[in-house]
């Protein structure tokens, strides 16, 4: 998971994420890390503070089909959903 140090991840977010996904979900972050890391960058890119915090609670969804995944977090209007990710990660879980 050493890309994710590209990301700003600290050992400590690396380490959080591995003792909290299961092994299916890492191995196939593993396969797929191209795609995890196009919508790591995107979520990263989109301008909110706690990325790190979505990939770590929810890493499944960093598994989706890139445009699903951009029209996913697209469908909202950016400066609001931005406030309401940095807020509260976990509206992540409902988009």
């Amino acid at each position: 998971m050493n890309f994710l140090e590209k990301y700003g991840f600290t050992p400590e977010d690396i380490e959080e994420f591995l003792d909290n996904t299961p092994k299916k979900i890492q191995d196939a972050i593993k396969e797929h890390e191209d795609l995890v890391e196009t919508n790591l960058k995107f979520v990263k890119d989109l301008g909110t503070s706690v990325y790190k915090e979505i990939f770590i609670n929810y890493p499944d969804i960093f598994l989706l089909d890139a445009s699903v995944f951009e029209k996913t977090f697209s469908q909202y209007e950016t400066a609001e959903l931005i406030e309401s990710l940095n807020n509260n990660f976990k509206v992540a879980e409902y988009l």
